[in-house]
């Protein structure tokens, strides 16, 4: 499957501003990690301040310089982003725990999950139900091993190189951070790859899909609902914007 990747300024189907239906919409944000920090970004390295103290304590925690810039990146464009929905400038939203998922605090009606690996992150946002993405750099790894130890053994005979592997992963990856359980639910239900959406056994109310997040990547999105209506847009860094432009969209 191709996921077309919108630029949310042209916003040719709508986008920041857009009402997401609750439990029927769901948007995915690209974010190209490299360029958000990028040397004369003058407004995205403004946007540092509306970061917490503790997301600079954890940055701060980060000894790679690579990565501390990336965990900073992604952060600065996941405020963005859900203040554009929110109608919270991004210095003013607060965080806080459903279980083991992050949340926004207050009565929003948004929620949101975040994923980072290599030099991409996917920001997905959906109204009133739970929401899971999650992306990985396709890298050389034991994929036969690590299958053998996190995919249900049906699952593991299907992988035959790295690729399957991490197409099962985020697929499992993105049902956990909705489930809640975390890594310890592996190997969790059974799924089966179509390139689209993914057969989920014995659970019919689920949309999960794989993205396509681009070369050397693989990517899902997983949303206790169905149907639900997936909108995939770039995140694009140092767009100047007019004050007060951060306003609530809405949900119906």
């Amino acid at each position: 499957m191709t996921t077309q990747w919108f630029s949310a300024w042209k916003q040719p189907s709508g986008a920041l501003g857009e009402r997401l239906r609750p439990g029927r919409d769901a948007h995915v944000w690209r974010i190209p990690l490299a360029r958000v920090l990028a040397p004369g970004s003058a407004e995205v390295y403004g946007l540092l301040g509306a970061l917490s103290e503790d997301e600079l304590r954890r940055a701060a925690a980060i000894t790679v310089d690579e990565e501390r810039a990336r965990f900073l990146a992604s952060h600065v464009a996941l405020r963005d982003i859900l203040a554009s929905y929110t109608g919270t400038a991004p210095s003013a939203l607060r965080f806080t725990r459903d279980g083991d998922r992050p949340a926004l605090a207050g009565e929003t009606g948004i929620e949101f999950s975040l994923s980072r690996s290599g030099a991409l992150a996917l920001v997905a946002v959906t109204a009133g139900v739970r929401v899971g993405v999650d992306v990985e750099e396709v890298r050389e790894v034991d994929h036969d091993g690590l299958a053998a130890r996190t995919l249900r053994p049906e699952e593991a005979a299907a992988v035959r190189e790295p690729l399957t592997f991490f197409r099962y992963w985020t697929c499992k990856e993105a049902y956990l951070k909705v489930d809640g359980t975390g890594l310890a639910g592996l190997p969790g239900p059974s799924f089966t790859l179509t390139g689209g959406d993914v057969v989920f056994d014995g659970r019919p109310e689920w949309t999960i899909t794989e993205l396509d997040a681009g070369a050397g990547h693989a990517a899902a999105l997983a949303v206790p609902a169905r149907p639900v209506t997936v909108r995939a847009f770039d995140w694009l860094p140092g767009r100047r914007r007019a004050a007060g432009e951060h306003r609530k969209g809405g949900v119906k």
